[in-house]
């Protein structure tokens, strides 16, 4: 009777063990599955993409032909040439300059990089920027609050509507909530279900959202740049205001 015992408690862990791996598996594909439709969704994009630079491409191409520009024989500048226009190779003239070059401190990489930020850090002046060193890092940015969000993607977009319809399905199967894992598997399943033309509608609506993405960041840097100008105002008349303050007080002790 033992024996008997003991053989179906290890034939309830064999299938125990193997319940285990069919169900590991199975979560793994359906991630994979996942995973697929994102690509999916990134190469629609960049397919359309590669269009739109394309149809730019033979815009500017039209254009210089119209002008006469003999573009298609320029000669496009190896690397060791726009490396001595930024004046980042400069040959040593002698043996003594080789001595100083071994017994310097800073290595050829950060001296290369120095010379380098010698010559633009004029040009990012000029344009308001600040002055950069070598040895200085990226200060990250606090995200904005009020920044337009990205559009979510197509998958999740039809999730979204598709959501509250499996919910009710569900609950009338089984009277009872679903969880996240059984609300994925079967959005999951009923994305794979859609035909060509019908996933068409959710790429359209991701396509229109993105439009509408961009149309507000443009709104909001305007917004952003306009509010800065103004402080800008505000400040400079303080300083005017500050600045004739000091002279009627300079004209009262005189």
């Amino acid at each position: 009777m033992s024996e008997a015992l003991e053989a179906q408690l290890d034939i309830l862990q064999n299938e125990n063990a193997f319940l285990k791996k069919y169900f590991a598996l199975r979560q793994k594909c359906e991630q994979i599955q996942q995973a697929n439709e994102k690509v999916v969704n990134r190469i629609q994009h960049v397919k359309k993409m590669i269009k739109r630079y394309k149809r730019e491409r033979r815009y500017l191409a039209n254009r210089l032909d119209d002008y006469g520009d003999n573009y298609r024989d320029v000669q496009v500048p190896v690397m060791w040439e726009e490396d001595k226009l930024l004046g980042a190779t400069e040959p040593c003239s002698s043996f003594e300059d080789v001595e100083k070059e071994i017994s310097s401190p800073m290595s050829s990489t950060d001296r290369t990089v120095s010379e380098i930020l010698s010559n633009i850090n004029p040009l990012l002046k000029a344009h308001g920027i600040d002055h950069i060193t070598p040895g200085s890092k990226a200060k990250k940015s606090k995200a904005d609050t009020n920044a337009p969000k990205k559009p979510a993607n197509a998958f999740l977009l039809f999730c979204t509507q598709q959501r509250s319809s499996v919910q009710e399905e569900y609950y009338k199967d089984k009277h009872e909530e679903i969880s996240n894992h059984e609300m994925t598997k079967r959005l999951a399943q009923k994305w794979n279900g859609l035909t060509p033309e019908q996933k068409k509608v959710y790429y359209d609506m991701y396509e229109h959202e993105k439009e509408r993405y961009d149309k507000e960041v443009k709104e909001y840097h305007e917004r952003e740049s306009k509010s800065q100008g103004n402080v800008t105002q505000e400040v400079q008349s303080m300083m005017g205001k500050e600045a004739q303050s000091a002279v009627d007080a300079l004209m009262m002790d005189t």
